[in-house]
């Protein structure tokens, strides 16, 4: 290309960009040296007033600070320092792009602050990320760096009100972010965004005493993709039927303000800016329309504290919030929303073997006599295990259950069911399973409580919703659909899965309606289940480490290449509309309320969720690893006692303890062994 041509600086910027990001992927130097001169030769090459000056400058910026990172050179921070500030000075206010300039340099200032811990360097980081949040024009994502980045130096000040005060206006941005009009794919890379933010949020809110506000930013800010697929059965899809043109002016001014301003002609770029810009205005100018009909007031709003506290009719919801700014327990009952303090439950506070169990607890399991209904677990020692639990109970389960008042065990009959929800670090944890099992067989969750789980309030809502409708469109005789799969292509067989259906069909007798669906595939399932009452599956399950909407039960097809796995999918499973009469989703697999990519952890997506989401009113799923024998003990004692209590008055609660039932009658056989009976839970209503 000739030295003068006038896509030649755009043309060096462009392989200067491809040379650093292939050395971000392999570490070769060459390509960071390479980078830089090609950036700076572009640089060298563009006018000062070409629109693609500063982002040229704010590029080399953070070459440059790549290499102080890799030299240690304070030179090359200085200098990147410097070509950062001079992209800053040279973007017009209203450019989109400003915040993202602004939080790079505000993180190449943190950095120096650290090194000459002078404080007016932080000063000047904190600015610029606040600055950066200021950025109406910018991306929302650009402006939430800024404010997180902000909200950290604010924490390490301990200046809690203006660090509450920005974590409360930076949540307005999530579903902006991560918007119900993407597709599912979209939205969770946009979650990794936005990961922890909510948490933050709580705590800091809690921090300032502020508790239904905590809470309702929890409900807000958490459990986004499984909210949008509720909404999508209530919210979206009422305000299309009710008010359609409402509805396509929303997600037509969504689409408007999140497109990328690509165009290089400066008029060009004015005009994408300045739509931007009446798009966000016309934007809140639609919800507040939206929000003036009749029944939308809370429109895509966090729910009320009044909603919050008539989920709680039926038993206590434990939230269980845990960040590094503070631990606390919200407890939600019908008159009122209070939080208590938690300070053993931090990671950092408990012993080095419990901070290793807080990172595996979920795939925790002891080599079984059978093959385990899982395609991977991890090995750890059982003692750590019980250490883990009993240091759970003392620091969590106890000291609410003390707070609830909840001091001795009763009748089945009179104990309080309690729903539990796990954020932040705590997103998993196995409330239900706390206690001194080895030492102390009275003192654990079980003995005090019906415990089940649930994502969020909003899910528990819409379960009571479902298991409200199947109950009104339950047939004369109830029927139940059986999922088995005794062998799985290329997986080892699992020699319990037919006993599994033995036991179940000897328990229901003739009461029920019960159809076996052996070796089926995904689609049969789906088409299939719409027309029972009650979905059991045993098979082998998969929890996907990278993508949790891949996670899925083994199935099987048989196509030109032979036998092959099937996977009924957590995305194929929560796509589905309705399931007709689906009232109770057991899923006899293993690590089906796990999610293993723990970027995901607060989202709560997996196979229990799903088919929540789907319509059924209460799941069966399990946080780890199954033993395959005791995946037959457990449903026979589930449904012997199911079987028993049907005509109970209250059929909610009746299927909570009967897993309760279940699960302590294994405990029994095995006392000191949680890793056997410990996966087990209830979910939804």
């Amino acid at each position: 290309m000739p030295e003068d041509h006038p896509n030649r600086s755009t043309a060096l910027s462009n392989l200067g960009s491809m040379l650093f990001r292939r050395y971000e992927r392999t570490g070769n130097t060459d390509d960071l040296e390479a980078a830089i001169s090609r950036t700076e030769l572009a640089i060298s090459t563009t006018p000062e007033d070409h629109p693609d000056r500063a982002g040229r400058l704010s590029n080399l910026g953070n070459m440059l600070f790549r290499r102080y990172e890799r030299t240690g050179n304070t030179g090359d921070l200085e200098a990147a320092i410097s070509r950062t500030e001079l992209a800053v000075s040279t973007t017009p206010e209203d450019h989109p792009d400003r915040a993202g300039w602004l939080s790079n340099l505000g993180n190449k200032l943190y950095r120096l602050s650290l090194l000459t811990k002078n404080v007016q360097h932080l000063d000047a980081a904190l600015g610029y990320f606040k600055t950066s949040f200021s950025c109406l024009n910018s991306f929302p994502i650009s402006r939430l760096n800024g404010a997180r980045q902000a909200i950290r130096i604010l924490q390490t000040r301990r200046q809690w009100e203006a660090a509450s005060s920005l974590a409360t206006a930076a949540l307005d941005l999530v579903p902006l972010i991560c918007s119900r009009s993407m597709s599912r794919d979209d939205q969770q890379h946009a979650i990794l965004q936005v990961s922890g933010l909510a948490a933050d949020c709580c705590s800091l809110s809690l921090t300032m005493g502020r508790v239904d506000v905590a809470l309702q930013q929890l409900e807000f800010g958490r459990g986004l993709i499984l909210g949008y697929l509720i909404d999508s059965r209530s919210d979206m899809s009422d305000l299309r039927k009710d008010c359609p043109s409402l509805a396509d002016s929303y997600d037509t001014l969504r689409f408007r303000l999140s497109r990328t301003i690509t165009a290089e002609e400066p008029a060009i770029r004015d005009q994408m800016m300045w739509e931007r810009r009446e798009a966000a205005r016309e934007l809140e100018h639609c919800l507040q329309r939206i929000r003036q009909q009749d029944g939308y007031s809370r429109f895509l709003l966090e729910p009320s504290v009044e909603e919050l506290k008539k989920a709680a009719e039926e038993g206590p919801v434990i939230v269980v919030n845990a960040t590094d700014i503070g631990s606390h327990a919200i407890i939600v009952s019908n008159s009122s929303i209070k939080a208590i303090p938690l300070p053993g439950l931090t990671a950092l506070q408990a012993p080095l073997q419990i901070q290793r169990a807080f990172r595996k607890y979920r795939s925790i399991n002891e080599t079984p006599k059978l093959p385990i209904r899982d395609i991977e677990s991890d090995i750890h020692a059982l003692d750590e295990y019980d250490t883990f639990l009993s240091w759970l109970w003392l620091s969590c389960v106890s000291v609410v259950l003390d707070e609830l008042g909840i001091a001795q065990s009763t009748a089945a009959d009179d104990l309080p069911r309690i729903w539990w929800i796990g954020t932040g670090v705590a997103s998993s944890l196995p409330f239900h399973a706390a206690g001194y099992h080895s030492t102390n067989p009275l003192q654990n969750t079980l003995h005090y409580c019906i415990p089940s789980y649930t994502p969020t309030i909003k899910a528990l809502n819409y379960s009571r919703q479902c298991a409200s409708r199947s109950a009104q469109l339950k047939a004369q005789k109830r029927s139940v659909l059986l999922v088995t799969m005794p062998e799985t292509p290329g997986q080892k067989p699992l020699y319990g899965v037919t006993r599994e259906r033995l036991v179940i069909q000897e328990a229901l007798g003739d009461v029920y309606s019960v159809e076996n669906l052996e070796y089926p595939t995904a689609e049969q399932v789906v088409t299939s289940i719409k027309k029972y009452d009650i979905a059991h599956f045993a098979c082998h399950g998969s929890s996907d480490g990278v993508n949790p909407s891949n996670s899925h039960l083994l199935l099987q097809k048989n196509d030109t290449a032979g036998l092959s796995i099937d996977p009924l999918t957590v995305s194929r499973i929560s796509n589905e509309q309705s399931l007709g009469r689906a009232w109770i989703a057991y899923l006899s697999a293993c690590s089906t309320a796990e999610v293993k990519a723990q970027e995901y952890a607060d989202e709560g997506l997996h196979l229990a969720s799903a088919f929540q989401v789907a319509g059924f009113g209460h799941v069966i799923g399990s946080l780890w690893s199954a033993d395959d024998e005791v995946c037959v003990q457990v449903a026979r004692c589930f449904y012997r006692y199911f079987l028993s209590r049907d005509d109970a008055e209250n059929p909610n609660r009746v299927v909570a303890e009967a897993l309760r039932d279940a699960v302590l009658q294994i405990r029994s056989d095995f006392p000191q062994d949680p890793v056997r009976w410990g996966p087990y839970i209830h979910s939804g209503a």
